[in-house]
């Protein structure tokens, strides 16, 4: 029984480290080939078409996925590493994905006025479907796994939701920013407070350091068009990157587990990447939505 034991705790440390010890890194965002690299992608609202790139210098697809005033809301809803196409269509409160091998499911989850907070929240390796709710401050979260619906109250109206995992345990920490202050409810840690960042400022979490886990608090300021970042390994760190209209884009498009800084102005792509530097890159128009900026608000 020991020896089981032992097995079994065994099993659950090397699924979270690598035989270094260094914690295995998170499935890349907006990653839609599995490849371990973001893919370049918008979301054109005027045709609901979605145009990919994948891995810069990889296959282009089109995929016709949705209509105007969609939400583009694409994560991994299968979890198989893959980011899926999907959108929430307000004026139904519906959810429609797109199965990575063919077919779509349609799923009402939500009301109007929602935003749209997909992530996993279990832990289990797939998103979730989730919607803040600012007139109440609830969130809900449906698990596509077990067909659950669970909801916390957390947050006000006007703030903006930055759910992401700050305690390094695999699962996604309902959270909020309000005013500079990011008010988060951690799942292992529990509550926590931290001034970081102004009024005004677009929260942008994620992994800006490769050395753990754990989503860093981060900003983009359109007043001095600087990112601010609160690594949690890596401390403090600035740099100006971009213009104050810029739609920010940041996840990981070198595959090296950093997050980068990136922006999109008017159909181009400009990324300072954490490991193979700075490039520009012409894919889109003024309208389209690049997928990274899904969730940035």
């Amino acid at each position: 029984m020991k020896k089981l034991f032992l097995f079994l705790i065994l099993i659950q440390f090397f699924s979270t480290f690598n035989f270094a010890g260094v914690p295995r890194p998170l499935p890349v965002q907006f990653d839609y080939d599995g490849d371990g690299r973001a893919d370049l992608s918008v979301f054109r609202p005027s045709n609901g078409v979605w145009y990919i790139l994948t891995s810069f210098y990889g296959s282009f697809t089109v995929v016709q996925f949705g209509m105007n005033g969609d939400k583009p809301v694409p994560a991994d809803y299968e979890g198989n590493e893959k980011t899926n196409i999907a959108v929430f269509r307000p004026n139904e409160g519906v959810w429609y994905i797109r199965n990575n091998e063919g077919g779509f499911a349609a799923i009402p989850f939500g009301l109007a006025d929602d935003i749209p907070v997909p992530a996993d929240y279990d832990g289990d390796g797939r998103a979730e479907i989730a919607v803040f709710r600012p007139s109440n401050g609830m969130w809900y979260i449906y698990n596509l796994a077990n067909n659950q619906v669970s909801y916390f109250r957390f947050g006000l109206e006007g703030d903006i939701p930055v759910p992401a995992d700050y305690d390094g345990d695999r699962k996604t920490d309902i959270a909020v920013f309000r005013d500079g202050v990011w008010y988060q409810q951690r799942s292992r840690d529990g509550f926590t407070a931290v001034k970081f960042g102004l009024a005004g400022d677009k929260p942008v979490p994620s992994y800006y350091d490769s050395l753990d886990i754990k989503a860093d608090l981060a900003v983009f300021r359109p007043s001095d068009r600087v990112w601010y970042a609160l690594r949690s390994t890596g401390g403090f760190t600035a740099m100006q990157f971009g213009l104050s209209a810029d739609k920010p884009i940041p996840t990981d498009y070198d595959g090296d587990g950093k997050t980068d800084f990136a922006v999109y102005r008017n159909g181009i792509w400009y990324i300072q990447r954490s490991n193979l530097g700075f490039i520009s890159f012409e894919f889109g128009n003024e309208t389209d939505i690049p997928t990274p900026n899904s969730f940035v608000r």
